[in-house]
């Protein structure tokens, strides 16, 4: 068995390996590159190097396994060749599902509105461009293959691919049903991590889930986005207590923070209940996750990933004026955020940054996205409360130490971070 590392060994984000032996091979995530990770690439020149690795050791047997559906991950699934079967858990379709289907509707109304007023034909010609992208991606999902998320009581079932076997098992990200793989062939058994971490509402069964399955491994494929970090990650019930303090002191408060991650939203939901403030969002994406969400995994986790927010219009505002309230955001909503935040009184008013610090302090990532700059400055009251998706320095040591794998390949890390 071989196993090749595309693109990952020195940058965050943009994953691609290759595992395969004399008739079969899997490709593990074909991820997007990060902005301010790895060479910008446009969309031609990603197709290009997808086309180029499917040319090279072509075998009887291919597949495609992603391990969740953030970008730098899955985001070239549309450049796969068509007779390449595509695997992801049934969570991150769904979440894709959600993310292409609120596009195809944005881009779709949009063409709609510039056909009716006079605009210039570049506009229109790339609206017109996001309509057609969405929907190839819209239809290009309904042919991936899924697997669902086993009970931890339960061994998950096992996927062949010629003479590979590939066994998925859920871990805990900053996204919803994140998984890590176990791959079989030739004698040798190899575990790819994914992105995980141990600090989230979910991730109480890493290690238990390696103590049991991971045994013999000959190769530990780990992420290391962390390597470089000292700090130590809190726990989501820690996000959620600080959040919960901070809510108390002001009587309108925004959270910037993302639409995919359920264990944030869980976070920011249970601080909203225990400040007394009602929970609103903006975004009809974020409803549309809430609700899947909810509809998946509310009663199996007792109600803590239920969710039944106030979905926010101007009606709505003299009734919060009175209660107060949290909102949660992302920067798609901003010029909406700032006609809102001009009707309310500044001291009154929180933003809860709970992303990742470096969008904002990276001079690098500020150059090339400077939306979340730009939204923090909209506030005179910012605090920063957040941990990471990622596994801190410690709970890699953790990992490695329980599988005790004869090799270790460290992957989506920085060029010059080291284990």
């Amino acid at each position: 068995m071989n196993i090749k590392i595309h693109r990952g060994l020195d940058q965050i984000g943009g994953c691609i390996t290759e595992i395969s032996t004399e008739t079969s091979r899997v490709f593990i995530d074909f991820g997007q590159n990060l902005p301010g990770n790895g060479k910008p690439t446009t969309p031609e020149e990603d197709e290009v190097l997808v086309t180029q690795i499917f040319a090279q050791n072509k075998k009887q047997h291919e597949a495609v396994f992603y391990t969740h559906g953030h970008e730098d991950h899955v985001g070239l699934f549309e450049y796969i060749p068509e007779d390449v079967p595509q695997y992801m858990s049934e969570g991150t379709k769904g979440l894709l599902e959600i993310k292409y289907d609120v596009l195809y509707e944005g881009a779709d109304l949009k063409v709609n509105e510039l056909l009716e007023n006079e605009c210039d034909s570049q506009e229109y010609s790339d609206a017109l461009n996001r309509l057609i992208s969405a929907d190839n991606k819209c239809k290009l999902l309904n042919k991936i293959e899924v697997w669902q998320r086993t009970s931890p009581r339960k061994v998950p079932e096992s996927i062949c691919i010629g003479d590979i076997k590939v066994t998925p098992f859920f871990n805990c990200h900053s996204i919803y049903d994140s998984h890590m793989f176990l791959i079989e062939a030739d004698g040798k058994r190899i575990w790819h991590m994914g992105d995980y971490r141990e600090h989230g509402y979910m991730g109480k069964g890493l290690i238990p889930t390696l103590k049991k399955y991971a045994t013999d491994i000959d190769v530990l494929i780990t992420e290391g986005t962390m390597l470089k970090r000292d700090d130590k990650c809190i726990h989501e019930q820690i996000v959620s207590y600080k959040m919960q303090n901070v809510m108390k002191a002001f009587k309108y408060v925004f959270v910037l923070a993302s639409a995919t991650d359920i264990e944030r939203l869980a976070a920011i939901k249970q601080a909203s209940i225990d400040a007394a403030k009602p929970l609103c969002i903006w975004s009809l994406f974020m409803k549309k996750t809430m609700a899947y969400f909810t509809e998946c995994e509310s009663k199996q986790s007792k109600g803590l990933f239920s969710f039944e927010p106030l979905f926010y219009n101007d009606r709505l505002l003299k009734k919060l004026k009175q209660t107060g309230m949290t909102m949660v955001v992302g920067t798609s909503q901003m010029e909406r955020v700032k006609g809102l935040l001009d009707k309310l009184p500044q001291e009154e008013t929180l933003l809860i940054y709970s992303s990742w610090d470096g969008y904002y302090k990276d001079p690098e990532q500020v150059k090339i996205n400077p939306k979340y700059k730009e939204f923090r400055d909209m506030f005179h009251n910012v605090v920063d409360i957040h941990t990471s998706g990622h596994a801190d320095r410690q709970t890699i040591e953790k990992v490695i130490k329980t599988v005790k794998p004869k090799e270790v390949i460290c992957i989506h890390k920085e060029a010059d971070a080291e284990l």
